[in-house]
């Protein structure tokens, strides 16, 4: 399963206007990290294969930390990138202290992910009840950052939020793409990946995998070397799925598989959502590596 994580589409290469002194439209495959001047841990969600053997689209869907310090050359190239959708997660007074550097072609979303009154309930550690009609129980959880995190997706608040990052992606027009980020995307931004992925029915292990990626590409910023598809590979390959942080988003997983039923059931019961959409969602982002 880890060797199939990263897969590239080699049939759907795309042209990226590069900013070079000769001004030359240049193709380039899609790669797992795009590098940015002003910013960091900005990648694609696409080809990641889900438990039917599909893969998820690339060029569609990316996650990234703050963007509020891109250069003109990484603005032009998000533009060429035909990244339409700027989904901010961050609280309002980051939005306002630290604001997103716009584009052309793009609408700012803003979606405050944590509800900015009683936070302390999901902080410390008090589990946000809820009551099912149906024979599914949330899980305990040992961790108390994973705690955080079930409580987050618990949240009502938090819910309508996920509710809006889907709602944008299916309004998204074919050949154009969304961001979704937070300050340093992994906490917001990892929840909602892990939403995202397994609408797509990708992999337990591939989601951690997804998330636990943050923490190296933070230690490639610090040694100044983009880092390369085969790279993020080797880190990959080298991931302990079951010990230290991965408990965090392996709690958000355990809640929604045991505590809904699975995806299915969060996606209709929390989010409010239709079957129709996920059947949608999955059709719009999701390909046979066959064609």
């Amino acid at each position: 399963m880890i060797n199939s994580c990263f897969v590239k589409d080699s049939q759907k290469e795309v042209i990226i206007m590069a900013q070079s002194s000769t001004n030359l439209n240049k193709v380039v495959a899609p790669e797992r990290v795009v590098v940015l001047r002003g910013s960091i841990n900005f990648r694609d969600l696409g080809g990641y294969r889900n438990q039917r053997g599909q893969l998820t689209k690339w060029r569609r869907i990316y996650r990234a930390a703050s963007l509020g310090n891109l250069t003109a050359s990484d603005r032009q190239l998000l533009s060429d990138l035909d990244i339409v959708h700027d989904i901010d997660l961050r609280s309002p007074s980051e939005q306002q202290s630290y604001p997103d550097q716009q584009w052309p072609g793009v609408q700012l979303i803003s979606n405050p992910l944590y509800p900015s009154s009683n936070f302390g309930r999901i902080v410390n550690h008090h589990r946000v009840r809820r009551f099912f009609n149906w024979r599914h129980a949330i899980p305990n959880l040992d961790n108390p950052v994973a705690r955080i995190y079930q409580n987050v997706i618990l949240s009502n608040h938090s819910q309508q939020a996920f509710a809006t990052t889907f709602k944008t992606l299916l309004s998204q027009q074919n050949d154009d793409a969304t961001v979704f980020h937070c300050a340093a995307g992994k906490d917001r931004t990892g929840m909602t990946a892990a939403l995202i992925l397994m609408a797509l029915e990708v992999p337990d292990d591939t989601i951690i995998q997804d998330y636990l990626l943050t923490n190296d590409l933070y230690h490639y910023s610090d040694t100044h070397e983009p880092p390369t598809n085969d790279r993020i590979q080797r880190t990959v390959d080298q991931m302990n799925t079951k010990t230290g942080e991965a408990l965090y988003i392996e709690g958000v997983l355990r809640t929604i598989n045991e505590g809904y039923g699975g995806i299915a059931g969060y996606w209709r019961h929390a989010l409010q959502l239709s079957a129709n959409d996920l059947k949608d969602f999955r059709q719009r982002f999701l390909t046979d590596p066959k064609n």
